[in-house]
């Protein structure tokens, strides 16, 4: 692909590292959020990288985006990745109908809004797809070295938000025992994304990213949510 324009909507940890990957390819990257402190964190890429802009602006605002360049041999696409899906969907479907020729790609953070953005032919991602794909790579990378893991067929990805009254919230992860061959393997809490420890307090509003072995998945669910 030639350099080209992107514009990266919103979006804190995951927007940094998508933006970066994109300047270090070459591309020409707008940034665009409502929120100071996000639009200065990715301005700190500027020391590296002068093909970056930041723009403070309400990303929903229809003759704001009518205003920008939006010229299909010039545009790469357009990627939303606010933690509020409705914000995503509008911001995704004002430019699908303004620029029907241009790439538009939503992150979905509840699987359960996932059918609006598809039947309004928006990509979609989410956490979950995203380690589906690395261990893909992974397998197909180990395959090519004549590696087989019999067991990769076995293995499910369990992506579970935490609500107040689930038995998890406010425990620490060391006194919730899962399943065997079961681990959390990350933790999303606004927009930051770590691999929690033993001691880590479970909070309300939290996402896990789960790992276990897919005959296990109703018993984990269960475990997280009833105790």
């Amino acid at each position: 692909m030639k350099n080209k324009i992107f514009y990266i909507i919103e979006g804190n940890t995951i927007a940094y590292s998508i933006v970066r990957n994109l300047l270090y390819q070459g591309h020409n990257v707008y940034y665009i959020s409502s929120k100071p402190q996000n639009v200065n964190r990715i301005l700190s890429l500027k020391a590296y990288y002068a093909n970056l802009e930041g723009i403070l602006h309400d990303p929903t605002e229809v003759s704001f985006l009518e205003s920008l360049d939006m010229a299909p041999n010039r545009v790469g696409g357009v990627i939303s990745l606010s933690d509020d899906d409705a914000l995503n969907f509008v911001v995704s479907w004002v430019i699908k109908n303004l620029y029907e020729d241009i790439r538009v790609i939503s992150l979905v953070n509840y699987p359960e809004n996932e059918k609006l953005f598809l039947n309004n032919h928006i990509e979609t991602v989410s956490i979950t797809n995203w380690i589906e794909k690395l261990i893909e790579a992974s397998i197909e990378y180990q395959t090519n070295l004549s590696f087989f893991n019999p067991y990769a067929d076995k293995l499910a990805i369990i992506e579970v938000r935490i609500k107040k009254q689930d038995y998890i919230a406010n425990k620490k992860l060391k006194d919730v025992h899962l399943p065997e061959n079961s681990i959390v393997s990350m933790l999303i809490r606004n927009e930051e994304i770590f691999v929690p420890q033993g001691n880590t307090e479970i909070l309300p509003g939290d996402k896990l990213v789960i790992f276990s072995l897919k005959h296990k998945v109703p018993e984990v669910k269960l475990k997280l949510l009833k105790g």
